[in-house]
């Protein structure tokens, strides 16, 4: 199974909705969200499965790959907020179906955390980037790091590939 980190985009600050919770995406984070969705499009392929923290910028930054990918939020899971790798890593493995690709959509700085602990690599996880990480079969430690993409190459592809 492949395992998909993605960043939300950018959120307005704390203090303009006054919990960390409610925070929305910001213009510019809803057009870096919907960019990286149609650059997924590009670098997914099989059945996929997506899971998003519940907060509220996550769950927007959700909504555009779903829409995208033509896939519904599957789950907005408590332990991707908290940073519990482990809890995740118990409930991807007793799916009835691995899917080809699981997303979690989540935050800093769980995401680089996670990837460090998966794969050995420590990356700089921008808002809306996106890691993909090979896991074993067994998922076995460590994974094997597929690529990084900032948002503004997932956007290009869009661009790119509606200009051949």
């Amino acid at each position: 199974m492949n395992l998909l980190l993605v960043r939300h985009a950018e959120a307005e600050d704390a203090t303009v909705s006054g919990s960390d919770y409610t925070r929305k995406l910001t213009a510019h984070g809803h057009a870096s969200a919907a960019g990286v969705a149609q650059g997924l499009q590009q670098c997914i392929k099989g059945s996929v499965l997506l899971w998003s923290s519940p907060l509220l910028r996550t769950r927007e930054t959700a909504a555009y790959i779903a829409d995208a990918l033509s896939c519904p939020v599957d789950r907005y899971h408590e332990g991707i907020p908290a940073g519990d790798l482990d809890t995740l890593r118990q409930d991807w493995q007793v799916l009835a179906k691995a899917p080809d690709t699981l997303i979690l959509v989540g935050h800093q700085p769980y995401l680089g955390h996670w990837c460090a602990a998966l794969t050995g690599v420590v990356l700089p996880v921008k808002k809306a980037a996106a890691i993909a990480i090979a896991l074993a079969e067994n998922d076995a430690l460590p994974g094997q790091l597929l690529w990084y993409a900032l948002p503004e190459v997932l956007g290009g592809m869009r661009r790119a590939v509606g200009n051949l």
